[in-house]
């Protein structure tokens, strides 16, 4: 009956309607409301969002189905150059298009999900949403698990000369904008060489400058061809990213010494 019941959805709504189920016990406001924000803000291709169900302790969200399929990473190497440019094109006007929108005039906390609460990355914290940060001084401290530089590099083995570098690195401070945070091939959905959506927002809100491009890169490390292309439409940040790559992701953190 249930194998009916998907055929039946595939053929009538399922066309149309797309429904992302979520884990037990993850909530669906952030990602919606981040939909619903973008979907004002910018003209980038957002599914729309028509009702948040729960079932059997999970949320279903019901929303308008991104026509195309998601940009892999042999339909990348199989693109011709003119259709690579025209897609980096597409993307580079999305993301200018986040980074444009003016943060709201609130208080601390101003690194936080568009709703003001924490963000989901599992780059900050592997183990839930973390944050809101008050400044960016603060998320560092986070990614240094509370330590200092010099104390992180000692506890985690980091050579003592690339210390300098990290420090250099976090003793900047970038202008807060907003972030998809999660930019990587399976969330660019793609007709041709048409861009037709951005999916997946949970883990999106205002951020560092930076971060996206550290993020983009860490998601889709092994796509090397992917990874040179990121400087062309999302703005680069090497010295911040080379830092991020030897504190490592998450709190379970292991060193990476290969730079």
């Amino acid at each position: 009956m249930e194998n009916v019941v998907r055929k039946v959805w595939s053929i009538t709504f399922g066309r149309f309607v797309f429904v992302k189920i979520l884990g037990i016990g993850d909530d669906a406001t952030v990602e919606v409301a981040t939909m619903k924000f973008v979907l004002q803000h910018t003209n980038i291709p957002v599914p729309r969002v028509f009702v948040v169900l729960r079932y059997r302790g999970r949320h279903h969200i019901f929303m308008t189905r991104i026509a195309g399929k998601e940009l892999s990473r042999r339909q990348w190497k199989a693109y011709s150059q003119d259709s690579r440019d025209h897609i980096l094109a597409q993307l580079r006007n999305y993301i200018s298009q986040l980074r444009e929108i003016v943060p709201p005039p609130h208080s601390p906390p101003f690194i936080c999900n568009v709703l003001g609460g924490p963000i989901m990355d599992h780059r900050l914290c592997v183990d839930r949403p973390y944050g809101p940060y008050c400044d960016e001084e603060q998320m560092n401290l986070q990614r240094r698990q509370g330590f200092t530089v010099e104390r992180f590099a000692e506890i985690f083995n980091i050579p003592e000369e690339f210390v300098g570098l990290i420090k250099h690195a976090h003793d900047l401070r970038h202008p807060v904008v907003f972030t998809h945070n999660d930019i990587a091939m399976r969330n660019i959905m793609v007709s041709g060489d048409r861009v037709t959506g951005l999916i997946d927002w949970e883990c999106a809100g205002w951020l560092p400058a930076h971060w996206e491009y550290v993020k983009a890169n860490w998601t889709e490390f092994i796509a090397e061809e992917w990874i040179d292309d990121l400087r062309k439409f999302i703005p680069p940040y090497d010295l911040e990213n080379e830092a991020d790559e030897l504190i490592g992701w998450s709190r379970s953190w292991e060193p990476r010494l290969d730079l």
